[in-house]
């Protein structure tokens, strides 16, 4: 269940992020997706590339405790 107080800013940026480190940010599937979270969440990438820019380490250990990626992988 979603959180309430979940930002969307995170949410988008967590979304990016999975992709970047896959490196699958030019993935189709991704594009289409990522298009329809901003505009659903009312936001822009140059948001989205600032808040990683400013929370990515914060993101990159919300990944890593979902078992999305590995702590032993090197940041982007």
């Amino acid at each position: 269940m979603p959180r309430s107080d979940a930002d969307p800013l995170d949410g988008a940026a967590i979304l990016k992020l999975t992709f970047l480190l896959q490196g699958k940010q030019d993935h189709p599937n991704f594009r289409v997706v990522y298009r329809g979270v901003l505009r659903d969440l009312g936001l822009t990438d140059a948001q989205v590339d600032r808040h990683l820019e400013l929370h990515r380490e914060r993101l990159r250990a919300v990944l890593v405790a979902r078992g999305v990626i590995r702590d032993d992988l090197p940041p982007e």
